[in-house]
């Protein structure tokens, strides 16, 4: 669970411990940074997500349904929550964007996985119609290799 808690001075955010196995917190310096599809399967895991600063093309694929979603969220947006059946992904939209996630089961790199962005269609032409220029799409190495299930 999020709690928020908002005033002049700003935003205070707290991750409830009990439900969150792990908190991140990501500063992307450049606009068009993308990370994502990521997912994991043993054991899957739930995230809420939230952004800090900054604006955000958050990505949700139904791993069982193959179906996308596609959320714009910015610091005044509430907490997304995403389900153990989903990869989740993020393009920013601005620089300077700060991203953090609430994740819930543990951390197992043998069993996490990412799906390359580009190999389904409907996100390559989402993706595509915010940045106009592929050669302005900010990716790690890992994120452009991919692995599916």
């Amino acid at each position: 669970m999020i709690r928020e808690y908002t005033d002049r001075r700003g935003d205070f955010i707290i991750f409830d411990s009990k439900e969150c196995n792990q908190v991140n917190v990501v500063t992307n310096t450049e606009k068009y940074t993308f990370r994502g599809l990521h997912y994991q399967t043993d054991p899957p895991q739930e995230k809420t997500v939230k952004v800090i600063q900054g604006k955000v093309l958050d990505i949700l694929y139904n791993l069982k349904t193959e179906k996308l979603e596609f959320y714009t969220i910015n610091k005044d947006s509430k907490p997304l929550y995403i389900g153990k059946d989903y990869a989740h992904g993020y393009l920013t939209l601005e620089p300077n964007t700060i991203f953090t996630y609430g994740v819930e089961g543990d951390y197992n790199p043998e069993s996490e996985h990412s799906i390359i962005w580009s190999d389904i269609p409907s996100l390559r032409e989402v993706v595509m119609s915010h940045v106009k220029y592929k050669n302005l799409l900010i990716i790690s190495d890992k994120d452009k290799k991919g692995k599916w299930r």
